[in-house]
């Protein structure tokens, strides 16, 4: 089936057929109408929200076009010339074989892929740039099977897409799935599970809908008329990727009756549905429309996905499906974790967010000391920002009204913000200027200081107890090194990652043995370490240092004030 066309227009008609679903093969077919005598087709190397080069045309083979002559310009791009009557067709086998929210997927079980991992486009004038044109796909599923997409159909087994920013963006999940429905402020929604394990569809239904619903009152409305939640449930699945009406998210089988794990996997949930705001609409003026050819570089990556990673918390606390007191202790967890990272005097958020293809996506075993993460020291950064604005204004702004006035300035379809632009909007909110804030926490790396955060909300930190345990600042992979702490002790001694420890004290070690050796030591302890390092015995000496035991935890104050409780209420949505 092919849409009319108007005089002049072009259309893109795209058929994807999984004949042998084992072979881990989908067979794609294309059709180029209302095109020139000549055109490049491109792959996409990348995809948005996933910052890293995945080159999708490296799972492609025998690719073809009939109708007209055509040559390979590069790694992504073939060259069509000789176009008559201003059509052609292509054809290609694409090799999908990595269970993955970004990348494809097919096998007797099901097949799963976006836009961009399939469907090569027309480049515009512009390298990497699509055409303007309509899309159309046509999906031929597996005997059996069914389709998930939030495209909208225009006829059986068919979906149309305006652009290819929006076809690129959106994810097919295909095959036997379950699929849950609910309704929020007069929109329907679809929840398609994949795969098995000890999960309550219902529970995940009834609170997905709650947090639809406390997102959705803070902005007036869904900017959307549907939208579709996708869930890879398998022992290998993991993170989430938002799309501009839909998301997906893996967890593993068998991490859900506990309740942390469960509060995880809702929190990755809330995440992904809050980049229906932040990321999708709101964002920076280069991430959309899109160049598909290369990275595209910006410094605000750690508003995009720092705020949201603390807004995931946020929007569970206000929708009732987690308590504060586990909010709180995420938050306690995280700033514990980071604030003893060493990359974190190294490493600026805007760097971490400039260099993310090379450097979060691409992490060595050295990132823990050259960098930081834009998702969780962002999330430090809004947990700040947030009580500043609060504190600048009296509590009677925060965070919240920062991202209704970026909606209103530049959800899309209007063009994103500048670079500074968001900055910009955080200090028209709070009535004053944040320079220092940014140069030292943005910009800068200066150590991060929680004491307007803790003043604002009637809050402080204690340890659960004033123990230490013994530190060598090391991490295994079994007995092998995977990092070494930049300040830590085995670093003093010349450990080093990929070092393989096969006797403590004189002791032959495996995993289990080598953890409970060094559990067993004391402060000032001198361990002698028996390690093979590229074949090589090495034996080192390393004195243990301590750390402290008990976990970092964030709770209220014993008597807050009346200005204290308003600002937790509004923050967290409950009384105190």
């Amino acid at each position: 089936m092919t849409a009319k066309l108007r005089h002049g227009s072009m259309q893109v008609a795209y058929t994807v057929a999984m004949p042998d679903p084992s072979s881990h093969t989908f067979e794609v077919q294309g059709e180029v109408t209302g095109v020139g005598e000549d055109c490049t087709l491109a792959m996409p190397v990348w995809t948005p929200g996933s910052y890293k080069l995945r080159e999708f045309a490296k799972n492609i083979s025998a690719f073809a076009v009939r109708g007209a002559q055509c040559e390979m310009l590069d790694k992504q791009r073939w060259r069509v010339t000789g176009i008559r009557a201003g059509a052609f067709k292509f054809q290609f086998s694409l090799y999908a074989d990595e269970l993955s929210v970004r990348t494809p997927h097919l096998d007797e079980t099901h097949g799963f892929f976006l836009g961009t991992n399939l469907f090569p486009f027309v480049e515009s004038a512009v390298e990497g740039r699509p055409a303007p044109c309509g899309y159309e796909i046509t999906i031929r599923p597996h005997r059996g099977w069914k389709v998930a997409t939030s495209l909208k159909p225009a006829g059986p087994s068919t979906w149309r897409a305006p652009d290819y920013d929006i076809l690129g963006d959106t994810p097919f999940e295909i095959g036997t799935h379950q699929v849950r429905s609910f309704t929020v402020m007069g929109v329907k929604h679809d929840v398609a599970f994949y795969g098995y394990g000890n999960f309550d569809a219902d529970r995940i239904v009834r609170d997905t809908a709650k947090v639809v619903q406390a997102q959705g009152k803070l902005f007036g409305r869904l900017p959307y008329d549907y939208y579709l939640f996708i869930h890879h449930i398998t022992p290998d699945s993991g993170g989430g990727l938002e799309h501009l009406n839909s998301c997906v998210c893996g967890w593993n089988s068998w991490k859900f009756k506990k309740e942390d794990d469960y509060q995880a996997f809702i929190r990755l949930v809330s995440h992904e549905f809050f980049h229906v705001w932040n990321v999708k609409r709101i964002r920076p003026a280069i991430l959309g429309p899109f160049n598909y050819s290369r990275e595209q570089h910006t410094r605000a990556l750690w508003v995009m996905e720092g705020l949201t990673q603390y807004y995931e918390r946020i929007w569970c606390a206000r929708a009732g499906v987690t308590k504060p007191d586990v909010v709180l202790q995420s938050f306690a967890e995280n700033i514990d974790k980071e604030d003893n990272r060493p990359g974190r005097k190294v490493m600026s958020l805007e760097n971490a967010s400039w260099l993310a293809w090379t450097k979060l996506y691409l992490a060595d075993e050295n990132y823990l000391n050259s960098g930081v993460s834009y998702y969780s020291r962002g999330s430090q950064v809004g947990l700040l920002l947030d009580a500043k604005i609060r504190a600048a204004t009296g509590g009677q702004k925060n965070l919240d009204h920062v991202m209704k006035l970026a909606m209103q300035r530049f959800g899309w379809p209007k063009p994103g913000f500048p670079e500074g632009g968001f900055e910009a909007l955080c200090e028209e909110v709070a009535g004053r200027k944040l320079t220092r804030f940014w140069r030292d926490h943005v910009q800068g790396t200066r150590e991060l200081d929680y004491t307007e955060f803790l003043d604002v909300y009637g809050l402080e930190f204690t340890r659960e107890n004033d123990k230490t345990e013994p530190w060598l600042g090391l991490a295994f992979n079994g007995t092998r090194v995977s990092a070494v702490h930049a300040e830590g002790p085995g670093r003093k001694s010349g450990l080093q990652p990929r070092d393989e420890v096969i006797a403590v004290n004189g002791h032959r070690v495996d995993g289990k043995s080598l953890a409970q050796r060094l559990e067993d030591c004391k402060t000032g302890d001198i361990v002698e370490l028996a390690v093979f390092r590229r074949e090589r015995l090495v034996r080192v000496s390393v004195r243990v240092q301590s750390r402290p035991a008990g976990k970092l935890e964030l709770q209220l104050v014993k008597r807050p004030t009346a200005l204290q409780k308003k600002n937790f209420r509004s923050w967290l949505g409950v009384r105190v």
